[in-house]
């Protein structure tokens, strides 16, 4: 009987250790965890405007938009000392990314995608004629 209740109490105690050491690690780790739900589905949403999504891709896309925020937190958080392979595992994700939106969308959709995505990227060219000193 003697035995049984120290195995339980040092079961016990082991346990909440554990669990001790595991809320230390992600408060030192603030990166690491869910994205905040309001910014997938707002994600996915916006992409559903302009994709014109159909309900099944919509859930397979917040799927991978959840996916794809947790990661980039992770990546941010991990490499925030190292900018070039911060850019280098960020610019992974996102051909991983790419690659599960063409398994989901149709082929008009992802190409929709990606033109928005080349808007995004492109900084517009200043006009000469316009501004400045003159």
């Amino acid at each position: 009987m003697k035995s049984a209740v120290f195995t339980l109490l040092l079961t016990v105690g082991l346990a909440s250790s554990a669990a001790a050491q595991k809320q230390d690690r992600h408060a030192e780790l603030p990166g690491i965890g869910d994205p905040p739900a309001a910014r997938v589905e707002e994600m996915t949403r916006q992409m559903s405007n302009s994709l014109h999504l159909n309900e099944a891709q919509y859930i397979r896309l917040r799927a991978v938009n959840h996916i794809k925020l947790a990661r980039m937190d992770e990546i941010s958080w991990q490499y925030k000392d190292d900018v070039a392979q911060q850019r280098a595992k960020l610019g992974e994700l996102e051909a991983q990314y790419e690659d599960e939106c063409s398994r989901i969308l149709t082929p008009s959709q992802l190409s929709i995608y990606r033109a928005e995505q080349h808007q995004d990227t492109v900084p517009a060219t200043p006009d000469p004629q316009e501004g400045g000193l003159g």
